[in-house]
């Protein structure tokens, strides 16, 4: 894990500080390098917590905050690739979409309760965001004695389930509506199946791009559009045989695909949503599209008299939706 560095103490010294002489200056540290604790795997995350008007006097704080404790995480953000971003219009929580024809967008779920999928359909779909939300706690202890460890510990484990879950309910939009367009395995046991997954995966694409290609989507050449194929790790190996093989490299066959034909990049990802043996393909943007009205933000509430502990609460809003399934194609590798 290495050393801790002068600057990621920075965070719990501020903390420790408050205690003694709390101050509005010690509480924006505070939430500061917070903020900046939950925006790390964003590539821009400095220029996203001053451009909220935080001090720029703090930016060696945020720039460097955690930068050994927590280097190890590795955040599933591959989801992002598949979605247009949306600018919501000037106080408005929701943003239109024309010519639909059908879809599926989420709502908001309680903790722990399933992601709710709503099915759309007409000309326009109007898609909400909504606020996600979570808080964390540190003893009176932690903060007093610095105990850094298990205070970088949970606050790690608080960050990599938000991302997680922001992560969880787009996959999910994309499998919802994979699952309505399915491409089974193609071929005979006597292809072998490298040759079988070539020619399922050449199909899907075909079949997904010929589907929309009347569409008026971007790129209006939908023989060359490029396509994301969203996979769980086991399937790494058979993905990646079928992308390398050639038509030099493999004994020629009539009727048979000797080669993956189509500009495919694939996104590993042990989310639930994506299942060994079903990769979801899909043509990414256009009526796949996601808002995030508010970045993670931290909120911090007064110290628990009866306690002592101190709270911090983060807030987020985002939304999404899938306003058209055909956008998505599920592959069957069995």
């Amino acid at each position: 894990m290495g050393i801790i560095a002068k600057n990621d103490l920075a965070f719990f010294d501020a903390v420790a500080e408050s205690m003694q002489k709390p101050s509005f200056e010690l509480k924006k540290k505070i939430q500061a390098t917070w903020g900046a604790f939950m925006l790390k795997p964003r590539v821009n995350m400095v220029k996203r917590i001053q451009a909220i008007g935080v001090s720029t006097d703090l930016e060696k704080i945020t720039a460097d905050a955690f930068n050994v404790t927590v280097d190890s995480a590795i955040y599933d953000l591959g989801y992002e690739q598949a979605y247009q971003k949306i600018q919501l219009g000037r106080n408005q929580d929701f943003w239109e979409i024309y010519d639909v024809t059908n879809g599926l967008t989420f709502r908001k779920v309680v903790e722990g309760e399933r992601i709710q999928l709503e099915g759309i359909s007409g000309s326009k779909v109007t898609a909400y965001v909504d606020y996600y939300g979570g808080a964390i706690g540190w003893t009176d202890k932690m903060i007093r004695y610095r105990k850094i460890g298990p205070m970088v510990q949970l606050a790690s484990i608080f960050r990599n389930r938000f991302y997680s879950k922001k992560a969880n309910v787009h996959y999910a939009l994309l499998a919802a509506a994979a699952a309505l367009n399915i491409t089974t395995y193609q071929g005979a046991a006597a292809d072998g199946e490298l040759r079988r997954d070539i020619e399922t995966i050449n199909l899907a694409a075909y079949t997904l791009t010929n589907r929309v290609k009347d569409k008026g989507y971007d790129p209006q050449n939908m023989a060359e559009a490029r396509l994301l194929l969203y996979a769980n790790p086991k399937d790494r190996a058979r993905i990646r045989a079928a992308q390398q093989a050639t038509a030099s490299s493999m004994a020629q066959v009539a009727s048979n695909a000797a080669q993956v034909d189509w500009n495919i990049t694939p996104i590993f990802t042990y989310d639930s949503n994506v299942s060994s043996g079903s990769p979801i393909l899909v043509l990414p943007g256009n009526h796949i599209q996601a808002a995030t009205d508010m970045e993670p933000t931290t909120f911090t509430s007064p110290k628990d008299p009866l306690t002592l502990n101190e709270l911090q609460a983060v807030w987020s809003i985002y939304g999404a939706t899938v306003a058209d399934t055909d956008q998505c194609q599920q592959v069957t590798l069995s």
